[in-house]
């Protein structure tokens, strides 16, 4: 955001205080040595200037227009000192930053002897403000000099009252847009003032702050920071209006900027002197209520219809006034058409949100002078001759009065024009874009871009180097964009050398030239070498033997880029016109490739013979059980390969034996010696049926006198042994009445044949009861490593716990034989006497308990 004012952000007090000035005059009366004027200081400095730094009163010194000494006009007293806040400045400001300045006034009369050059007054202070952007004061070294040159007896302007600037607020716009700020000056005597931007001037060091006697005119100027000027001081994006005085254009970036500007004034044509202001404007973050914006004019000069764009803060209302007594009012951004009914230049104004204190406005000027049509023409593109432009433009009201040409030469800054069909020396070949603006004297204007080609040859093409039979003749040909003439040489065999496609009909190997010349006279020179054939040779591959059904490149190899023919002998089809073509013959059969230039040809043929490749069988897929072998089988051919090979006895010969632990496919390679070398393979797979899950039952401990059936499971067939007691022998789930203890074996088979085997061993005790040990020994050996009660005829177990010495329960469990392993919460319980208490529900229903001791013995 850009702040606009004459005054600082900084608190703290620093000795670059300095932040801008200005003299101006007043004549009050005449006498008879001389006139009196009243002289006004004006000098801008920070609110934290200290004390001393305000001066309470400064001198003045008088020269002569010739610079000549006169007076000093001494300790004139400070009148006033006026001081602005953010307030001041801009009340319109969302986050306003803190602004503040002050402007010291110092105002004093003197009478100076009439003569015709005139006197200076001039002001020298240091120090001026350091952390400049676009001037060097980072040495706090750097004052200023303020002036003002009262006009002498000549043209009688020496009761003259110079013009001085009476705006002392600044303004607040934002950054990256548009900003309008109403500098004007104002004149005393009504006469004519012309603003631009001028230079500012040093005076006064450190050594010498405030000299007791400013020196006389000419000053030197500030060094300004690239890209700055004293023309603009604010970058190339802000101008000031000559006639009004208005700074208007877009924000430079965040920084502090001394601007100086210069009023000249003039009376009936005649110029009576400059007058300047020095201020400084001072880049913050800000947000406006509202902004207007538009851009500057509408100068294009299309037509009677405008079509006007609001770049301003949204959601407002929008008043606009087209300048020729029509209105229109919105609440929309979007661009929209407005038709004037007549020529003429009109100036809009937009308002937005007018009912707001902080409403704000924008103007722009209008051009309605249709039609301006903007074009140019060009002639001589080459680097050794200037390159001719004209303006073709068109305008249907008013005459042209402004031209510039801008040639696009990057490596130049004057490569420009401001004639209407000036030329311009390229010395460089390469593309540049050419920028032609031009005004009329109705104030239209527009731009038009073209890029051009600029050459140190003219281009053209010819035909490129080429074979020629001795034969036939050759018609040559070149071509450019350019309009210009052609010249062929040698003159051997040649018809039409000057034409741009000349016959011709060389006997052996010439080199012809041909040049081409535009109508600047720029000229290139191409050549044409042409190589004379008497005979042309084409050879193709030797003939073969192949494998029925496969695909074989055929490849021709010439002595020349001739055009290629192949034909296939039994059928007499072209087949292709290239050098290489792939073919798949399905039985013996020929090819011939011709080559043609002209009126020469060559041929070559190739012959092939076809061999079926190996018929290979690697047998039928078959399935075997877990375990099993199977032979594998291979024919076809006369050299054989099995994979994988880990799990063969002869992977390298028809049969071999095979063992998979699990489904496996393998793939036999097959060779013959019948002249096909074309490997086929085949396949066959073994499917292995996975060991059979044979399960007879847990072992388990019966009730003596009552049946228990058994139940197999892990196939579809079951035979038992031994027989006795058993219900049955061959169903998975017989009934055994036995009452000893036994050991029962139940062989399984699957639907594919495949057997596996279990065992089940079965106790029989009296009960109901239950049987629990008094000790044993938990040490890892596989025998009475584990305490469980063993209960016999009970339907339920319904608890199980174990208890030390000092009643803490160790165990806890309800499942069926599991027990307790000795550990108590993970770690080894320690060797001792244990209580246990049991309790289950028998066949009868009846809940049974029992209780008792166990030794632990490690």
């Amino acid at each position: 955001m850009l702040i606009t004012f004459l005054g600082l952000v900084s608190l703290a007090a620093r000795a670059d205080h300095i932040i801008g000035g200005e003299m101006y005059y007043n004549w009050l009366s005449a006498t008879g040595s001389g006139n009196t004027y009243r002289i006004t200081l004006k000098l801008f400095v920070r609110c934290d200037a200290t004390t001393a730094q305000i001066d309470p009163d400064v001198n003045i010194a008088v020269y002569d227009g010739n610079g000549n000494y006169f007076d000093v006009l001494e300790r004139i007293p400070r009148d006033d000192l006026e001081k602005y806040t953010a307030t001041d400045v801009d009340p319109c400001i969302v986050n306003p930053p803190y602004v503040c300045y002050q402007i010291a006034y110092y105002t004093t009369q003197v009478t100076l002897p009439f003569n015709t050059t005139g006197y200076y007054a001039t002001f020298q202070r240091c120090c001026r403000r350091t952390q400049l952007t676009n001037i060097f004061s980072d040495d706090n070294n750097v004052g200023g000099s303020y002036f003002t040159k009262i006009p002498g007896a000549q043209n009688n302007f020496d009761n003259n009252s110079g013009p001085r600037f009476s705006s002392e607020k600044g303004t607040i716009v934002c950054a990256n847009s548009k900003f309008r700020y109403d500098y004007a000056a104002t004149d005393p005597n009504g006469d004519s003032l012309v603003y631009s931007f001028s230079t500012a001037y040093t005076g006064g060091d450190r050594n010498s702050p405030k000299p007791e006697v400013s020196a006389a005119p000419p000053f030197d100027p500030v060094s300004y920071k690239d890209p700055f000027t004293a023309a603009q001081p604010l970058g190339d994006k802000a101008t000031i209006d000559p006639k009004t005085g208005v700074i208007s254009g877009t924000a430079p970036r965040s920084g502090l900027y001394i601007v100086t500007v210069s009023v000249h004034e003039y009376r009936k044509g005649v110029f009576i002197g400059e007058h300047k202001k020095e201020f400084q404007f001072t880049v913050e973050n800000c947000v406006r209520q509202v902004v207007a914006a538009l851009p500057d004019k509408f100068a294009d000069c299309d037509g009677y219809v405008i079509n006007f764009v609001n770049n301003s803060t949204p959601n407002k209302t929008y008043v606009w006034d087209f300048g020729d007594g029509n209105t229109h009012t919105t609440n929309s951004l979007a661009t929209f058409p407005h038709t004037y009914a007549d020529t003429g230049t009109y100036v809009v104004k937009l308002t937005v949100d007018p009912a707001s204190n902080c409403g704000d406005s924008a103007f722009s000027t209008v051009k309605v002078y249709p039609v301006l049509a903007p074009s140019f023409d060009f002639n001589g593109l080459c680097t050794t001759k200037p390159t001719q432009f004209a303006n073709t433009s068109t305008t249907d009201v008013g005459v042209f009065d402004y031209f510039k040409w801008d040639f696009g030469d990057a490596a130049l800054t004057n490569d420009t024009s401001n004639h209407q069909s000036p030329a311009w020396q390229y010395t460089t070949p390469g593309n540049y874009t050419v920028k032609f603006y031009m005004s009329t004297s109705k104030g239209c204007e527009k731009e038009v871009t073209r890029t051009i080609n600029i050459y140190d040859k003219p281009p053209f093409t010819a035909t490129g180097d080429t074979l020629l039979c001795i034969k036939d003749p050759l018609q040559l040909h070149a071509e450019s964009s350019m309009a210009g003439s052609y010249s062929w040489a040698p003159l051997y065999n040649i018809t039409g050398a000057n034409t741009a496609d000349p016959v011709v009909s060389p006997k052996k190997d010439t080199a012809y030239n041909v040049t081409f010349t535009d109508l600047t006279g720029c000229v290139n020179t191409k050549r044409v070498a042409i190589d004379v054939r008497d005979t042309i040779y084409v050879k193709t591959s030797a003939d073969s033997v192949l494998c029925t059904g496969d695909p074989v490149d055929l490849v021709a190899e010439a002595d020349g880029d001739y055009s290629f023919t192949w034909t296939n002998i039994d059928t007499r089809q072209i087949i292709s016109r290239t050098n290489t073509v792939t073919v798949t013959p399905v039985r013996t059969g020929a090819y011939f490739v011709q080559v043609d230039l002209g009126s020469c040809n060559s041929r070559d043929s190739v012959f092939f013979r076809t061999v079926d490749p190996p018929a290979a069988f690697a047998g039928i897929d078959s399935t075997i059980c877990y375990g099993d072998k199977v032979l594998l089988q291979a024919s076809g051919g006369a050299f054989y390969s099995w994979s994988p090979p880990g799990t063969l006895t002869s992977p390298n010969k028809p049969a071999t034996i095979a063992w998979p632990k699990e489904t496996t496919t393998y793939v036999v390679t097959v060779t013959d010696t019948l002249g096909c070398p074309k490997p086929v393979t085949a396949e066959r797979t073994i499917t292995v049926v996975p060991p059979v899950p044979a399960f007879a039952g847990n072992d388990t401990i019966v009730l003596k006198g009552q049946p228990f059936r058994l139940n197999a499971s892990g196939g579809v067939q079951y035979r038992w042994s031994p027989a006795d007691g058993l219900s049955s022998t061959t169903v998975p789930d017989p009934v055994t009445n036995y009452n000893r203890d036994i050991t029962y074996r139940v062989k399984v088979y699957t639907a594919e044949g495949c057997v596996g085997e279990d065992d089940i061993s079965i106790r029989f005790m009296t009960g109901p009861e239950i049987y629990i040990p008094n000790a044993f020994t938990p040490n890892g050996d596989g025998v009475n490593d584990v305490f469980r009660p063993m209960p016999v005829g009970f339907t339920k177990m319904e608890y199980f716990r174990i208890y030390n010495r000092w009643g803490e329960e160790v165990y806890n469990s309800v499942q069926y034989l599991k027990g307790w392993d000795g550990r108590k919460k993970g770690d080894p319980a320690a060797a001792d006497t244990y209580v246990w208490i049991v309790g289950g529900t028998n066949i009868e229903g009846q809940l049974v308990e029992k209780r008792g001791t166990v030794t632990l013995i490690r």
